[in-house]
């Protein structure tokens, strides 16, 4: 096994993320920089970062302006909340012999949060439990595929350019009947 770091897609990622220094830099390198050490590091930053973009299959960069800096780069909280309704309703409407008729009941049988990542055509890219019920381990699966089955989703509508996926996370409300709700559209509990 050798001694040399790896520099794998992910390894120079983790680094980004995280701000480790690169492992091909050695300290007399780092302290002979002329400039001040947080600048080169955010140089590495950067250019790791660039470098694992243009790595990434169908990955497409996306175009910064001094201008794009400002408001306009936070996500409108108004188009995710509209696209969290669409999405959920797209939900109800695939299942609506599963909805749960009116007021929870007060206790219920699970509770569990699920973030997808879909693409900009409403493709699942990817499916991450936020928090997924412990007491129930049979319901994670069985909501895995009724998600999987409703796909595609509605297409996003408000991604801006060179962004390629959007996040819908939502909280699922199951009855030990094995209907549900969705906290988007829920009518709330008894």
């Amino acid at each position: 096994m050798s001694d040399r770091p790896s520099t794998s897609l992910l390894s120079r990622l983790w680094h980004t993320l995280f701000r480790i220094p690169h492992p091909s830099r050695t300290p007399a390198q780092a302290r002979g920089s002329a400039k001040p050490p947080h600048a080169a590091e955010q140089e590495d930053d950067q250019d790791s970062y660039l470098s694992v973009l243009t790595q990434l299959p169908g990955a497409r960069m996306p175009q910064w302006s001094p201008q794009a800096d400002g408001q306009d780069s936070v996500l409108n909280p108004v188009a995710d909340e509209a696209y969290r309704k669409q999405c959920a309703q797209h939900l109800y409407e695939r299942y609506a012999d599963r909805i749960y008729p009116g007021m929870l009941p007060p206790m219920l049988y699970a509770i569990g949060v699920l973030e997808l990542l879909l693409d900009e055509d409403g493709n699942i890219q990817d499916m991450n439990w936020m928090r997924e019920p412990a007491q129930a381990q049979e319901v994670p699966p069985l909501i895995e595929a009724l998600v999987q089955a409703a796909a595609p989703f509605p297409a996003p509508q408000h991604l801006r350019h060179g962004e390629v996926m959007v996040s819908y996370t939502e909280t699922w409300l199951w009855d030990a009947s094995g209907k549900f709700q969705l906290h988007t559209l829920s009518e709330g509990q008894q």
